[in-house]
């Protein structure tokens, strides 16, 4: 008994030659090859991305960080930055960039309902307090942009207070870890709170400086990790 041709499985004509795998293989070849560079490429791209950051801090020590004033305590502890202080206190970064992204988690002390911190950028100065910029870290205005040295409260004010509210509203987490970030370009300044925009304003006293952390005295403990800032 004749065995069944693969035309005859196919419903063929005899004369039409039986449809080869190797050359269904070799039209599915270039596809292969598309797929696996668009993955490739993919993944180099993202490695790419997050090798434009630059690390604030090593994780282990605090080089490349000095103090302005006396602190109780500023160690590495556990892959954090640990700063402890009864006065208010900027500990400022040796890096210095003009247009950039500044990302940092940040657990504030819960014994002090008052407490406050910040993420300073584009500061200046070489001693002592800094001008520049601080992005607000407490219950009360989290992520609100204050000028030191330079104006106070930029955002929010009077204009700008129910729309800051409205964003604000239920972002900060006092007992967790809360995510922090930075951009600026040119005289552009926009904050962000655990991913969402939180206040935006133009100002361009400062378009170049360090980045710096503060302790606003009072006591208590606040931790940062994961502190990195990239050029945009």
């Amino acid at each position: 008994m004749q065995e069944s041709t693969l035309n005859d499985k196919l419903g063929l004509p005899s004369h039409i030659s039986n449809p080869s795998v190797d050359a269904m293989k070799t039209q599915l070849n270039p596809f292969v090859f598309l797929a696996s560079f668009a993955l490739a490429s993919i993944h180099l791209y993202a490695e790419t991305k997050d090798s434009e950051w630059t690390p604030l801090f090593d994780g282990k020590s605090t080089k490349g960080w000095t103090p302005r004033a006396k602190v109780e305590s500023f160690q590495a502890k556990d892959g954090q930055l640990h700063l402890s202080s009864k006065v208010n206190v900027w500990v400022v970064s040796d890096l210095k960039m003009a247009d950039f992204e500044v990302e940092a988690e940040v657990k504030i002390p819960t014994d002090y309902a008052g407490f406050n911190s910040g993420l300073g950028f584009r500061l200046i100065g070489e001693k002592g307090k800094p001008k520049g910029y601080q992005c607000e870290i407490d219950r009360g205005k989290p992520g609100g942009i204050y000028g030191i040295g330079m104006g106070g409260w930029l955002y929010p004010n009077k204009k700008t207070d129910a729309e800051y509210k409205a964003r604000s509203k239920g972002l900060f987490k006092p007992e967790e870890w809360n995510k922090v970030r930075v951009a600026c370009k040119g005289p552009s300044i926009k904050t962000y709170v655990n991913g969402k925009l939180v206040g935006e304003v133009e100002h361009k006293q400062s378009l170049e400086g360090q980045f710096g952390i503060q302790h606003h005295g009072k006591g208590g403990t606040v931790a940062f990790r994961n502190l990195r800032a990239r050029k945009i």
